[in-house]
């Protein structure tokens, strides 16, 4: 894969069993009055930063920059280096239960070289492991299940025990089940970047039906619940953005939250995540016009209406925010902020 800037334009418990009403769709309501929030400035980049890991203890950031692989402290804002492979560029990560996956593309002198690795490393102890090279090109989605077990790189399912590999069809992985049993596929149809999404199986390769699939195909994010698959979605009404969740095999809907009427509400970009317990979610909606538009990240509890911990500036042709990531504890989450010019920032947010 060649080395692409993702800037994602892209809930919660059986017992989330309301609609939290938010009145943050008007004009100098919440998420508009005052100055922004981004949370605390962990590191400033002029590139890099797409995806984001926390290490198991929660005390360190993950990131890479070209090809090399950095943690910064949440306490004290330090940058060490991590060991890893010299390459031309890591183009994503992954955390298994202790360990840090990353894939990387190589220089290629000849037309035997390898044009990509996958390798791992314990932020804490230990130097880099190089698990495999390919000839081929990565995409952009590397994932590992909780227990280490299996990855996805490449379109190739990867057995890390057993050695065994499963050549997928033409497509995105968006993660593993938390027994590592299935893997949410989403496959590309008839040439286009929009895809039908399945269960693949890590046993054998085999794919479910099509499922019940979210507005355009798009995946905007999903949550398990024991085996069930919950899908999120969303709707306008008469200019109000409905939040819901779409039981994968069923197309059973169970709504969110509702976000009022706004008529210069522009655009959604839903790009959300779930705390490692699964309790709460983090979900950005961009909100308002002109100079004013901006970000903001919500945070839902079972129980509780959704609360802004954080909004940033988004007017800008090419500013952006990434993909919120929870702590292990569910205590802070950290994301990327995209700048005019190319420019980007990691921010936390703690006490969430």
């Amino acid at each position: 894969m060649t080395h692409i800037q993702r800037k994602p334009i892209r809930f919660l418990l059986a017992s989330l069993a309301f609609v939290a009403v938010a009145g943050c769709g008007e004009i100098g309501g919440p998420g508009f009055s005052g100055p922004q929030d981004p949370g605390v400035l962990l590191v400033t980049l002029t590139q890099g930063g797409e995806d984001l890991a926390w290490t198991s203890d929660g005390t360190e950031l993950v990131y890479a920059v070209a090809g090399q692989l950095n943690a910064v402290s949440a306490s004290t804002h330090a940058v060490r280096r991590l060991d890893a492979p010299q390459s031309d560029f890591i183009v994503a990560l992954s955390r298994g239960a202790e360990r840090i996956y990353f894939a990387s593309s190589l220089h290629v002198a000849g037309p035997n070289d390898p044009s990509f690795l996958v390798g791992r490393v314990n932020p804490n102890a230990g130097s880099a492991e190089i698990l495999f090279t390919n000839r081929s090109l990565p995409d952009q989605h590397l994932g590992v299940s909780s227990d280490e077990r299996f990855l996805v790189a490449d379109r190739v399912l990867y057995n890390l025990q057993t050695g065994a590999q499963i050549t997928l069809p033409v497509g995105t992985s968006f993660g593993f089940s938390p027994d590592g049993s299935q893997l949410l596929y989403y496959q590309f149809q008839d040439g286009l970047l929009i895809g039908s999404p399945r269960l693949i199986s890590t046993a054998d390769g085999s794919s479910s039906e099509p499922l019940q699939s979210p507005s355009g195909s798009f995946h905007y994010g999903h949550r398990w619940e024991g085996s069930s698959l919950q899908m999120l979605d969303f709707s306008l009404d008469n200019e109000a953005l409905h939040l819901f969740e779409i039981e994968a095999t069923t197309g059973a809907k169970r709504p969110l939250a509702e976000f009022g009427s706004n008529p210069t509400f522009p655009t959604i970009l839903p790009s959300a995540s779930w705390s490692p317990d699964g309790r709460a979610l983090a979900i950005w909606i961009e909100q308002g016009s002109g100079p004013d538009r901006r970000s903001n990240l919500y945070v839902i509890r079972s129980g509780s209406a959704p609360a802004i911990v954080a909004s940033v500036i988004t007017a800008g042709w090419d500013t952006a925010v990434g993909i919120p990531v929870f702590s292990p504890s569910g205590s802070a989450v950290a994301y990327t902020y995209y700048l005019d010019g190319g420019g980007r920032s990691l921010y936390m947010k703690s006490g969430i």
